[in-house]
């Protein structure tokens, strides 16, 4: 019975929506009025869909804008990065240079320490 009453209330909505669309179209078929509504609703549906495909351009200005800002960042800071890779490098190569000097330095007295230890004693084989 309750399934009954369930079908009743489908045919029931049914009935009531196909009314709705029904009284809808002799409005805007059958009268003046109805007539002259959809032509309203028709210009205002085109300025709507004017305005949206100029928003939608402004949008698109935008993000290719974005896009190139974006772009002049990226190049920045790879800019910035190669420089600061640069002054590293050189950084690096100038204390290697230091270091090398010290150490030839180092083993140049260390010559001379050998140099001066052999005379002390003379009795100490020379390598040859």
């Amino acid at each position: 019975m309750s399934e009954n009453n369930n079908h009743d209330g489908k045919f029931l909505f049914g009935f009531f929506v196909g009314g709705l669309i029904g009284a809808l179209i002799i409005f805007f078929l059958g009268t003046k009025e109805g007539k002259k509504t959809g032509r309203m609703l028709e210009t205002k549906g085109k300025d709507l869909i004017d305005d949206l495909e100029e928003k939608l351009d402004l949008l698109q200005e935008k993000g290719k804008e974005l896009v190139r800002q974006g772009e002049e960042m990226k190049e920045k800071v790879m800019d910035s990065i190669g420089d600061k890779k640069d002054e590293v490098t050189e950084a690096a190569a100038e204390k290697i240079d230091v270091a090398l000097a010290h150490i030839q330095e180092m083993q140049q007295k260390g010559a001379e320490t050998t140099a001066t230890l052999r005379k002390q004693f003379k009795n100490i084989p020379k390598k040859r």
